[in-house]
């Protein structure tokens, strides 16, 4: 594990440490995604998010699912499980 510091500046810029960047992988231009999270700040390439993602992506894919279909469908089963309860 390595620990280094950085400062944030007025624009809300971060540089993360070169050793860290070379571990990871991570190089000038790079998109990365910056998640929120309890423990604090994720920063993770945005290539990565695509591999994990991918085969929900080829599942919607295959079923013609789309956002409004997808909220439809969401809607739809929130209905059914509150039905369940009011019985």
């Amino acid at each position: 594990m390595y620990i280094g510091t950085s400062r944030v500046t007025s624009k809300g810029q971060l540089t993360i440490p070169n050793e860290i960047r070379k571990k990871r992988g991570l190089s000038d231009g790079m998109k990365v995604i910056v998640i929120d999270t309890e423990a604090g700040v994720l920063v993770k390439k945005a290539s990565d998010l695509k591999e994990i993602f991918a085969p929900f992506e080829e599942i919607a894919k295959k079923e013609k699912l789309n956002r409004g279909k997808l909220a439809g469908e969401i809607q739809a089963e929130k209905l059914r499980t509150l039905g369940l309860f009011r019985k």
